[in-house]
């Protein structure tokens, strides 16, 4: 087969796990027949219609695999799918049961039980578990049987060798990194092995804003590293002993990143690439890219449903298909250009996702990752050296260890918190559409006066969403059921609900381009909102904040009951208790009662 027809092979199998088909098992064996024949016969037209039919037959049969669960009471070992993560005060992991994954959830001393333990360990554990009810198709995606609670944990197992040692080397790069403060530790373990559960929701923001979230998750990056790290133990080997000494440490590397489907997709392409230079066959990037992706939708047809799994595909066909291109038609320094293309090629290959997904593409992060990029690399390979070997030193030599450690970390996170201050905006639909065009256009063979048109088509687009950022009117916007931003053009107060999520609140600040704020109203104390204070105050100018009670250390002092305030046409009144600050909205044009 030809790489077109290998890529349009990948192509065609993705939109048959999109379209599941429950078939008889006979027939499932009869399309694996048909495709192994036709493959061996290169009859390639008939091989991509039996692999679509296949690969939907076999999405019905994943789909069909996902039982619901029966409301029940358990008591017994269950096997942790993942890293246990904190959330609304305790703890949340996946988990298997009887051969089911269910999403667990604890408080209290059951979370105290569960919140250091870590994937492939077995813990034994009293739970209620239920269906799952209505929930997503990317949620049901996940194997999910149903939901549980935790109401007691008694004991666990190590779990597995290969499990034993991937969490002994993350529990050891861990130790290494004692020394450093909580927020570089965080920063630290999501550059090196992805693990960003204890990231502050400023750091989440900050790198959110600045296009930056990928280097806190693992990707086909790391496994370069990784390989380039083991290098001069595969030059010394043979071609049968290299082949089998790659896979155990892609196994294991995955085993160490929790099997992030970007991990895991650059391990098969490095595990297909390795086959191929073990037969002595050459192959293109492209073609090692399309089988890839074609064996891992086959073996688990529900990986299409992924977010992490399409934006790393969209990012790796992005570079493969146009940094090339892009690289030979700027002029310049070559490292910058080609350090230029691949960025701008990966995050134009994922912005249709992010525009359809989320909220779009910072236009910040072109800059942001030219800048962050070239350091993010050593931490990686220095976390898997120098912060393993940390692990096994004295506190006092370890903090020695890792001064580059922490010069780099400084380095990104400045990058991540700065680069967003420059109201740039994001990028929508058109605007992407915009640049695909320009940037086809722009890769002809065309006049320099042509070319020249387009440097400035693509500067226009891209500076578009900066001018529509600055002419936004001042104007109330809501942050969820229970927070808001009354703003006009004199005065801007921020109502902080108690339910809020501190990411969206500061997600929404930024996103409607709040700078000084007024007022900070906190409907109750807590030292949630004490944090979320210090985080709003890192990238806003505070004047007030209210609070039912000065318990948190933020300036905060306590209104007056039933004060009135006067904000885009709209009044304010503030209701004042021992435990909250109630906050009630009326049209109307009274004037403050506090200037």
């Amino acid at each position: 087969m030809t790489d077109r027809q290998v890529a349009l092979l990948a192509v065609m199998v993705w939109c048959g796990a999109l379209v599941p088909m429950l078939v008889p098992f006979a027939l499932l064996i009869a399309l694996v027949v048909m495709a192994a024949i036709s493959l061996r016969q290169r009859w390639p037209r008939r091989f991509l219609l039996v692999m679509v039919l296949l690969a939907s037959a076999l999405s019905g049969r994943a789909w069909a695999g996902v039982e619901p669960a029966e409301e029940r009471r358990f008591e017994g070992p269950v096997v942790l799918a993942a890293d246990p993560e904190p959330t609304s005060g305790g703890v949340r992991v996946t988990a298997s049961i009887d051969g089911e994954r269910y999403d667990l959830r604890a408080w209290g001393s059951p979370a105290g039980g569960l919140r250091h333990r870590l994937m492939g360990e077995q813990v034994m554990v009293e739970a209620t578990l239920r269906p799952l009810n209505d929930a997503p198709t990317w949620l049901l995606a996940q194997g999910l049987s149903g939901r549980g609670t935790v109401t007691s944990v008694d004991g666990f197992d190590v779990g597995s060798p290969h499990t034993r040692l991937a969490n002994s080397i993350r529990r050891t790069i861990e130790s290494g990194a004692s020394s450093m403060s909580r927020d570089e530790q965080a920063l630290f373990a999501g550059l090196v092995y992805g693990d960003d559960r204890a990231q502050s929701p400023l750091t989440a923001d900050n790198f959110d804003a600045a296009g930056l979230t990928h280097l806190l998750a693992v990707s086909g990056q790391n496994v370069a590293f990784v390989l380039a790290i083991t290098g001069p133990v595969l030059r010394r080997l043979g071609h049968r002993q290299r082949f089998v000494f790659v896979l155990a440490v892609l196994v294991l590397f995955a085993t160490v990143t929790r099997f992030e489907p970007s991990v895991v997709r650059a391990s098969v392409m490095t595990a297909v690439a390795s086959v191929a230079v073990l037969v002595g066959t050459e192959v293109s990037s492209g073609r090692v890219l399309a089988v890839a992706v074609s064996a891992l939708v086959v073996i688990d047809p529900l990986i299409v449903h992924s977010v992490a799994f399409q934006l790393s595909v969209a990012a790796s066909a992005g570079i493969l298909l146009w940094s090339g291109r892009v690289a030979r038609a700027v002029p310049g320094p070559r490292p910058l250009v080609e350090a230029l293309a691949v960025t701008a090629c990966a995050q134009l290959a994922v912005a249709p996702l992010l525009v359809w997904r989320f909220d779009g593409l910072p236009v910040a992060s072109l800059p942001a990752n030219l800048l962050a990029g070239p350091a993010a690399g050593p931490v990686m390979m220095w976390g898997l050296t120098g912060g393993l070997m940390a692990g096994l030193v004295p506190e006092w030599l370890a903090a020695w260890l890792h001064i580059p450690t922490r010069l780099a970390l400084w380095w990104i996170d400045s990058v991540a918190s700065q680069v967003p201050l420059l109201p740039l905006g994001r990028l929508g639909a058109v605007h992407i559409v915009l640049l695909f065009v320009l940037g086809a256009w722009g890769l002809r063979r065309i006049a320099r006066l042509g070319r020249g048109a387009t440097v400035v088509g693509l500067f226009v687009v891209l500076m578009h969403p900066a001018v529509v950022l600055a002419t936004m009117p001042a104007e109330t916007r809501v942050i969820d059921a229970s927070s808001m931003i009354w703003r006009d053009d004199e005065t801007t107060v921020l109502q902080v609900g108690g339910r809020s999520q501190p990411e969206d609140v500061l997600s929404t600040l930024r996103k409607a381009n709040v700078g000084n704020i007024d007022l900070v109203i906190f409907e109750r104390s807590s030292f949630a909102n004490a944090s979320l204070a210090n985080w709003i105050r890192s990238h806003h100018r505070v004047t007030s904040v209210w609070a039912p009670t000065v318990t948190m250390g933020v300036g905060e002092t306590v209104p007056d009951n039933n004060t009135r305030l006067l904000v885009d046409g709209v009044v304010l009144t503030i209701g004042v208790d021992d435990e909250r600050l109630g906050v009630s909205a009326a049209i109307g044009d009274e004037p403050s009662a506090q200037e």
